[in-house]
Order: structure tokens, then sequence, then C-alpha cells
């Protein structure tokens, strides 16, 4: 899901003709111009659409969309145009747990979370629980519907032999948070205490800090999809934050390019376009109903790929980084990492991994 250098320089020219207010008939014959020299031909009008659309020349957008849409992608966004009339995020995500129960039946979501469980407990073979007679504390930023952690912790549970377990939620919405409770307190297979924090772990409150501590031993912090929503220069110090609640950090992420190139850039607006598109497709899969599968697809994947888009490189509410960028910011905030085990492939490659994190100064392994 990366450009090379050369389809980028050419994609620029759009970029620069979209500048110049090309009239359609213009840019289009650029698109078709260009189309030979990209690996993806029919990339050239969905790189147009999409900064055609935020620039909210819905109409032109609309045409060049349509024009690749056999691209799961391009077909989304053509119908969302022509639902809405509007280059807009439907709402925030996650506000509702609503359509991250219809996204956690994609067959994406289901090989993807047992790959991040048999990653988990490889990364914890060799870091069994504190020694301490207060149950273990683990910490779960974003924990979604709970399923992912409470599957964890039944496996764990019984590799470990504890009958006990606290685990510390934190999230920013009150629904995710209630959601994720409700479903630990009824499948996970031993005692379990649930303390719950809503705020965005970037954010975490003086206060809040100190309810961690004093809930201490802290085994390992998992971070599942959780903490790419903010910029390189906010991921640093948070991990120094949390190096301070444990040494262990268990990343699940997936592989994108979403937080340092810029607006309106190729590499950004192909790795949005690849990586929703491969999202999106597994959510129209599903045997729900065209209202649900849009629900899911508007207030989830939609929003954020429009608001990846749309808005300037500080103001995105998603900012997913490769596994390379990632291993510079573990090291800046003071952790060695492990080798990356990828959760789901495409194309040979990790579309999504697992990666543990080890505070340096402990000097962990």
């Amino acid at each position: 899901m990366f450009l090379n250098n050369s389809e980028m320089n050419h994609l620029i020219l759009i970029k620069d003709a979209v500048k110049k207010d090309f009239v359609y008939t213009e840019l289009l014959n650029l698109c078709k111009t260009i189309q030979p020299n990209l690996q993806e031909p029919n990339f050239s009008f969905t790189y147009a659409a999409c900064i055609l659309a935020s620039r909210n020349k819905i109409q032109d957008a609309m045409q060049l969309f349509k024009l690749n849409k056999e691209d799961t992608f391009c077909s989304i966004m053509y119908t969302y145009l022509e639902d809405y009339g509007v280059f807009e995020p439907d709402g925030k995500v996650f506000k509702s747990a609503a359509p991250y129960d219809i996204y956690s039946r994609t067959e994406f979501f289901q090989i993807h979370q047992a790959r991040a469980i048999q990653n988990t407990i490889k990364i914890l073979e060799n870091i069994p629980p504190p020694d301490s007679e207060s149950p273990a504390t683990i910490i779960d930023i974003g924990p979604g519907n709970g399923s992912l952690i409470a599957k964890i912790v039944n496996e764990i549970a019984s590799v470990h032999q504890f009958n006990s377990i606290r685990l510390v939620f934190v999230d920013p919405f009150e629904d995710m948070l209630k959601t994720a409770s409700e479903y630990c307190k009824e499948n996970i297979e031993v005692q379990t205490e649930i303390i719950t924090i809503c705020c965005k772990i970037q954010e975490i409150t003086t206060e809040q800090v100190e309810l961690i501590k004093q809930n201490t031993p802290v085994w390992f912090i998992n971070a599942a999809l959780s903490i790419h929503h903010m910029p390189w220069e906010q991921k640093i110090p948070m991990l120094k934050q949390l190096r301070t609640f444990s040494p262990h950090l268990v990343l699940t992420e997936v592989d994108w390019n979403h937080d340092l190139p810029e607006k309106d850039s190729p590499e950004l607006i192909f790795s949005v376009a690849k990586s929703y598109g491969i999202f999106c497709k597994d959510i129209f899969k599903l045997p729900v109903s065209e209202k649900d599968k849009k629900l899911c697809l508007y207030l989830f994947p939609i929003s954020e790929a429009i608001n990846i888009i749309k808005q300037d490189r500080l103001n995105r509410i998603d900012f997913h980084t490769p596994i390379t960028e990632w291993k510079k910011i573990a090291k800046e905030a003071g952790y060695s990492t492990d080798k990356a085990m990828p959760t789901y492939v495409v194309d040979d490659k990790p579309f999504a991994f697992t990666m543990g994190f080890q505070d340096k100064a402990a000097n962990i392994r």
C-alpha cells in the first residue's frame, strides 16, 4: 500500500491541476494521460476525485469516482456522496458501539483478533504476572466491545494459573466503556474487577494517573487499534507516560501510512483508498441488512477516511503509522521492540500486526 517515487511524481501533476482549477474535461484527460505510469492505472481517477471532494466539488468528484466504481472504495464513496451530497464525516466514530459490533463480525476482524490473541500470548510467555498478593492489573486502551481483552485474559489465566484480575479500561466514550465492561463481566472466566477511565489516553489527568497508580502492579498495557488517534509528536510523550505505569506494552495496529504524509499527497490518499477499501469490502460481505451495512460503513471506515483526506495533518482524527515508524517512535520513547508479528496479510505484506514494547531502562530480556 505504498507508491514509488515515479508514481508520486506523476500524480502530483493532478494535484497541481486541481489547484489551478482545471475544468473537468482537462482534468479527466490528464488522469487518462497518467494512467499508464501507475501500477494501478485507475487510481488516477480516485486521486483526482478525492482532492476534488475535499474541495467540495462534489459533482466532478462523483463523476471520477464513477469511472472507477469496480473499486470498493470508489463505489462506496460515490454512494456516500449520492446519499449525503457533502464530503463530511457522518458523526463521531464509535460514539455508539453499534458500528463496532457490526464490524466485529467481519472476516478481517475475526482473523485479526484470533492472531492478535496468539501473538499477545507469545509476547507474554516470558513475562509472568507480577509477584503480588493483590490481583495483577492490565490496562486496556480502547477496549472496543471487550471481546479481545476478554479472550486474552481467559487464555493467559490458564497459562499463568491466576484466579483473579483487575482491568483498567481507558476510552473517551462512555458507551464503549459500558459495552466492554458488560461483555467482560459476562465472559471472563476468572474473578474480574473493572475500573473505567473516560478520556483520551493522551489527555489523561493527574487524578486519573493517580487512580491507575493506586491499582498497581500493572502487568502490561494492551493497546489494540487504539493509539493511532494522535500524531507522531504526541505519540512519544504518550508512550513515555505509559512507561511509568508498566514496562510492558503490547501494541496491535494496522500498517497504514496516515500520519506523516501531508493533505492531498499521493501517498496519503493511496494508503487511505487501499486500506479502507479492503476494510469496506469485508463489511459488504456480511450477512446483515443494507441498513446495517451503511450504518457501519458510514459511521466507521468512511467517516474516518473522509476526515483523513479532508483535514490538514494536525486536525485528523486518525494517524495510522507504519511498522517502521512505530519502531522509531518506540525508540524515542525509551522502548525496545520485538519483531512485528502479522495478524492479517494482504499481498504477502502485513496489513495489521502485533508488536511487544519493553522499557529499555528496566533491562527486560
